[in-house]
């Protein structure tokens, strides 16, 4: 019995054998003629890969707008309100004199609403911004931090001046980073 199964495996790998040679000798065969491009195929595929990378790049270039659009959206939102919650403070500061309770309340506000716009700035600011408008934003945050830092430590007026008119050269800097961005 075990000597019927020997013989049945040679004959199967016999055939196995013969099956394979038929197969190479049948792919052996030579194609006559000479191999030519489909030009209709070639300039078809080739305008289908350009339309695409066209797309492509349309598409980023857009979103990069759209980001940076919001971005500067942020920002003059966020400076509009810091700039008016921190000259209420000024105003009270300068007609009420810097012991007034109001005064106090009014750098509170001040030092919260600089914060607030600071991160609110910061959110706004995606990696699809690039970066000739980021890092002036950034630099805005920073430095709207700075200011809300230094009127929330109530530290001196020329202490105060320096970090307001730093703000402000940051601010400017800021704007005209933004030129051409946004909706306003």
């Amino acid at each position: 019995m075990r000597r019927r199964f020997e013989r049945a495996g040679l004959f199967v790998a016999a055939a196995a054998l013969a099956g394979g040679v038929l197969t190479v000798g049948a792919c052996a065969q030579q194609v006559s003629g000479n191999a030519q491009v489909n030009t209709a195929d070639l300039s078809a595929y080739t305008s289908e890969v350009t339309a695409s990378s066209i797309a492509a790049s349309s598409s980023r270039a857009a979103a990069v707008e759209d980001a940076t659009g919001a971005a500067c959206d942020a920002f003059l939102t966020a400076n509009g309100s810091s700039v008016k919650v921190f000259n209420e403070y000024i105003d009270v500061s300068n007609s009420k004199g810097r012991d007034d309770p109001e005064v106090n309340t009014k750098a509170d506000a001040a030092v919260g609403a600089l914060h607030d716009n600071a991160s609110s700035v910061d959110t706004a600011v995606t990696p699809d911004v690039p970066s000739n408008v980021a890092d002036p934003l950034h630099a805005y945050r920073d430095d709207s931090n700075a200011l809300a830092d230094t009127l929330g430590s109530r530290a001196d007026t020329d202490t105060l001046n320096v970090a307001v008119d730093k703000f402000n050269a940051t601010k400017d800097t800021a704007l005209n980073a933004c030129k051409g961005h946004g909706s306003r």
